[in-house]
């Protein structure tokens, strides 16, 4: 793994990939986000992010730097491009506040993917059939971005894995549901159809330690269940320090 310095809360860490704030007129993560999403985005013009359909939107990069948990509640799209994704097994447990994806501008993911409290996101979902030889499962997932696809790419070599990684996969916790993350009250990626759950009982969450203070870091996923999903771009919660290692989200913006 790459090492590189954390900028979190104007605190440096060191150990995992992450990127300071974002310029505006951008350095390469406006091209980033672009590339990311071409279907949806046009370009970056200083701090505005261009949507093929002519909609302008902030990205806040002049925006000084606050707290993590701030952030959180209300991230501007350049927040959202602070962290990186490194893809490969994991070296020791994240950082703190190291949690590359949970900085979500809601705004942007309901331009794109439509908001599921006005039925904007349902219009886009479909079918999926979650391991279909080891356990059938009909989950529906957004068609935006091609997600649905890629994901019956993953469970294609989740599959061919020997059978004694079949019981961290069924049956999955779910895909689509128009909620928010239980600790920020902001919509979850599940409200867009762009992320799952795999099966519960051999998976860890950061909230269930009920720690006070530094989260001790917990894992039993095996990593050849994430390089699958990482080979499509989804980007694996077990690499949170707020972990959530039944959970996976395609977040294709945050790769490097």
């Amino acid at each position: 793994m790459r090492r590189r310095l954390l900028l979190v809360g104007g605190v440096t860490l060191a150990g995992c990939a992450a990127a300071a704030p974002m310029q505006p007129g951008g350095d390469t993560r406006g091209a980033r986000l672009v590339a990311a999403y071409p279907d949806h985005l046009a370009a970056v013009e200083g701090d505005t992010l261009v949507w093929r359909d002519g909609a302008r939107m902030p990205i806040g990069a002049s925006q000084p730097a606050r707290d993590f948990e701030t952030m959180l509640r209300s991230a501007t799209i350049a927040d959202q491009l602070r962290q990186y994704y490194v893809t490969g097994p994991m070296r020791g447990a994240p950082p703190r506040d190291h949690s590359p994806g949970r900085l979500r501008n809601a705004a942007f993911f309901e331009r794109m993917y439509g908001d599921c409290r006005r039925g904007e996101t349902a219009r886009h979902l479909r079918p999926v059939t979650w391991m279909p030889r080891t356990r059938p499962q009909v989950l529906l997932v957004t068609t935006v971005n091609d997600v649905a696809t890629r994901l019956e790419r993953v469970i294609a070599s989740l599959e061919a894995l020997p059978d004694r990684f079949k019981g961290y996969l069924v049956p999955a916790a779910g895909t689509f549901a128009c909620r928010a993350v239980a600790d920020t009250g902001m919509p979850s990626i599940h409200a867009y159809g762009a992320a799952i759950d795999v099966a519960v009982r051999q998976s860890d969450y950061w909230i269930w330690s009920r720690a006070r203070g530094e989260i001790p870091y917990r894992n039993r996923i095996p990593f050849e269940i994430v390089e699958p999903f990482e080979a499509e771009r989804f980007i694996w919660g077990g690499k949170w320090y707020h972990y959530d290692t039944m959970h996976f989200e395609y977040r294709p913006e945050l790769f490097v």
